[in-house]
């Protein structure tokens, strides 16, 4: 994948440590799917010499891309003081990414899980721009209200939301995978499918409760990654068939696919 130095249009502060970024790509925002990432390079600093993983947000229209990340460290830190105007050093779209729930001439909507927990949102909403015909049940978890990300693009959608907070400052008081576990009695038996994205123990709660209500479930992982094109091997991880690398043969994979107690 070659590099491509992209356009900044924006890079807004949207919640105390969180930043939308838009970029100008009309060979990204043409070529991509939900799911996958873009690797950046974040600084010209020798000290930071490796680029950061981030999901491909929501494409705007065909000549416009957004990327949502939370500034963690040194490199995104960086990316946080870039500029509209500058330039900034990408390889992507990279990755597999979520695959989309065939659909039929069924008279009633699919109905679609969504899971996020806290800056897992990033590639759902790309997602959620691609299932606008279908019946999306959104499921938010953070650990306080203002973690709680993208809910008004949600309801702009027509999901439905259920909100999380860890220490009860909104909606549900504890883990959202358990606000899942306790909705999964009430929601129609019909889901097609769960799409999660958020920590490896979050993920590993949802592929439980998928497997336990026989309903199918894709996870993207949140990974440290050297290269982002599978030569360096420093993001792989257990599957049922050995490990696999989370830059190539991810981000997204079939929670079934998953060995859940090595990871």
């Amino acid at each position: 994948m070659p590099l491509r130095q992209i356009l900044i249009l924006n890079n807004k502060e949207i919640t105390s440590g969180y930043f939308l970024m838009k970029l100008s790509s009309p060979r990204i925002a043409q070529n991509t799917l939900p799911g996958q990432f873009l690797h950046i390079k974040c600084s010209t600093n020798n000290n930071l010499l490796l680029r950061r993983p981030l999901s491909i947000h929501r494409v705007i229209n065909k000549d416009t891309i957004e990327i949502l990340y939370k500034v963690v460290g040194k490199g995104t830190l960086c990316l946080s003081k870039k500029k509209k105007g500058e330039k900034i050093d990408c390889i992507g779209p990279l990755g597999n990414g979520f695959q989309l729930p065939k659909t039929d001439n069924q008279k009633h909507k699919t109905e679609i899980i969504l899971v996020a927990g806290g800056i897992g949102i990033a590639p759902l909403i790309f997602l959620s721009q691609e299932l606008a015909k279908s019946r999306i049940v959104a499921f938010l978890g953070a650990k306080t209200k203002d973690e709680i990300l993208c809910a008004k693009e949600l309801k702009n959608m027509n999901a439905e939301i259920h909100v999380s907070t860890e220490d009860g400052s909104l909606g549900y008081k504890g883990l959202v995978s358990n606000l899942l576990k306790n909705k999964l009695l009430t929601l129609n038996s019909k889901l097609s499918i769960i799409y999660a994205c958020g920590p490896k123990g979050m993920l590993k709660e949802i592929a439980l409760l998928s497997k336990e209500h026989q309903i199918p479930c894709q996870v993207s992982f949140e990974q440290f990654m050297g290269c982002g094109i599978g030569i360096c091997n420093a993001c792989v991880i257990r599957t049922k068939q050995g490990y696999k690398r989370v830059c190539k043969d991810g981000p997204v994979f079939d929670a079934e696919e998953i060995d859940w107690e090595k990871i």
